[in-house]
């Protein structure tokens, strides 16, 4: 009997629909990123070549048609101009150096803290009417003209910007999407969120006015590629405060220590930290690749400088990052009598911020009244900083909570966004100044200190250990503390020294103070370690 069986059929093999399907993924991928490449390409052409109009809006804006033929435009990238920290004071000092040098020169600021009325597509007639009438923008952030951030600058740095003959070659471009850099927008890849929000900030910049010369003083590297899309021959140069990611960072991931950084639910486990390292990696190739773009880089001190250096790997010694010590308030606080002081009067001054640590410094003044009582009658810490938000808000009220529960409360006062005045005085009364932030870049408070003749306390990293309060012919100008415990310990040793070893190093901390981080200081290594090498004559400054 022969038996008749069914053809066989072949299973089903995905593989092949799934390869034709993958190709065409491929093929649409290519073609829409050519598509969106030549969109933004003929954009950029579009800008460069309106570019001229935009000089011309400007030049008549300030009222400045006829003073000059040839102008040099300085961009200076700066979403938080209004802030009041030690990165604003850099911001308006370098500035007024370049105002000062050369009358030809007009400084445009790109910036979240002004409104679209100084924008230079409103006509002048309608700047009023352009003006929000609730005086904030989108995001009820408060907005301000050029005249209230100008005189904000004189009154907490003490650098006369608002004076006629600088206000009328400065000029503020407002960026509309500041909320995207902001520290609290993005509650997941932070990195990445910050990073992008950057980029729409110098998209925003570069489609309003492309200046001759491109100045990121806040440290945002992902806009480099940006503008040289925009002006590949644009002159870009940086100056860096903190890298926005760094080899400590990264260890701190690798080595699964929780911190500000890197919470203890990514820290204890071993799976989301191996993620989130890979995300680091990757993060920090292209950060370093972006900064790479910049013809100029210089950092704050030499913790900033040795991460930046350690990013971009082997350069050519003159392409290397190089140190620029910030500028700092040294002239209006060295008139100070060493002594009489405050006995034990604690100075702290730094914005609200959770990276300050500013309950480091109340429970090290709680830990120093348990071990000795004694000192409950002198001893005081004055908290001094600015308020940027509702989070500082926050902040500050836990801060005196936690001094309740600590009972220092009648200890511990809050000075917040004091006039300038007010904290030159506070700083003449007082006798130790306080720094607990850990990884402090630089430390303009602790320079601040060391002018106005305080004894500092400040954490015994980054800046403050290898650049500020260190050694002079063997002697020490300032303590360092790493721990909770060893900044009490540090506040006893304060109490118990003589008068004349308490003397001695109050004047050697300020005398490093006047010699190595003044205004003069920095203009001449600003001038010679940045602007000299960016400030090359060009040819056509009408694109």
């Amino acid at each position: 009997m022969s038996g008749s069986c069914a053809p066989r059929t072949r299973p089903f093999d995905p593989v092949p629909p799934l390869k034709r399907a993958s190709g065409i993924v491929v093929v649409i991928v290519v073609v829409l990123a050519t598509f969106a490449l030549q969109i933004i390409a003929s954009h950029t052409r579009r800008t460069r070549k309106t570019n001229k109009v935009q000089r011309t809006k400007l030049i008549k804006r300030l009222g400045v048609s006829g003073q000059h033929r040839d102008w040099t435009i300085l961009g200076f990238f700066h979403p938080y101009c209004n802030a009041g920290g030690g990165g604003e004071r850099v911001l308006w000092h370098a500035i007024k150096h370049h105002l000062d040098a050369d009358e030809s020169i007009i400084a445009v600021l790109y910036t979240g803290d002004v409104g679209p009325e100084l924008s230079l597509d409103v006509p002048l007639g309608k700047v009023k009417s352009a003006a929000p009438e609730n005086g904030q923008d989108g995001l009820g952030q408060a907005e301000t003209t050029k005249r209230d951030i100008l005189e904000k600058c004189r009154s907490r740095f003490d650098i006369p910007l608002d004076e006629t003959r600088y206000m009328s070659r400065i000029h503020l471009l407002p960026l509309r999407s500041r909320h995207l850099v902001s520290d609290t927008y993005w509650t997941r890849l932070t990195l990445l969120g910050q990073s992008w929000g950057s980029i729409v900030l110098g998209w925003e910049a570069c489609n309003q006015l492309l200046p001759d010369v491109w100045l990121d003083t806040m440290g945002y590297a992902f806009t480099y590629p940006l503008v040289r899309l925009f002006a590949p021959s644009m002159p870009i140069g940086a100056y860096v405060h903190y890298p926005t990611i760094s080899t400590d960072m990264l260890n701190r991931v690798r080595d699964r220590q929780a911190g500000h950084t890197n919470n203890a639910a990514v820290s204890t486990s071993a799976a989301k930290s191996t993620i989130k390292l890979v995300y680091y990696r990757l993060f920090a190739a292209v950060y370093a690749w972006s900064l790479r773009r910049a013809d100029v880089l210089v950092a704050n001190g030499s913790w900033t400088c040795n991460h930046l250096r350690q990013l971009l790997g082997r350069r050519s010694p003159e392409a290397q990052p190089q140190v620029v010590y910030p500028p700092c308030d040294t002239a209006s606080l060295t008139g100070f009598p060493l002594v009489p002081r405050k006995r034990l009067t604690i100075v702290s001054l730094a914005q609200f911020r959770p990276e300050k640590e500013h309950g480091t410094q109340l429970k090290a003044v709680g830990l120093a009244i348990e071990k000795r009582p004694s000192l409950r009658k002198d001893l005081r810490l004055v908290c001094m900083g600015s308020c940027r938000n509702e989070a500082d808000e926050r902040r500050i009220q836990d801060l005196k909570q936690l001094a309740k529960d600590l009972k220092i409360d009648d200890l511990v006062s809050f000075v917040v966004n004091a006039p300038y005045s007010t904290i030159v005085e506070n700083l003449s009364q007082a006798s130790v100044g306080i720094s607990t932030m850990v990884d402090e870049h630089f430390g303009i408070n602790v320079v601040e200190f060391m002018a106005a003749g305080l004894i500092t306390l400040s954490h015994a990293s980054a800046g403050p250990l290898l650049d500020i309060a260190v050694e002079v012919d063997g002697k020490s100008t300032g303590l360092h503390a790493h721990t909770l415990p060893d900044f009490a310990e540090a506040i006893l040793k304060i109490a118990d020294m003589d008068a004349a070893e308490d003397e001695a190093m109050r004047s050697r901390a300020r005398r490093r103070a006047i010699e190595t981080f003044s205004g003069a200081a920095f203009e001449k290594a600003w001038q010679e370690r940045l602007a000299s090498r960016l400030m090359t004559p060009r040819k056509d400054k009408s694109t």
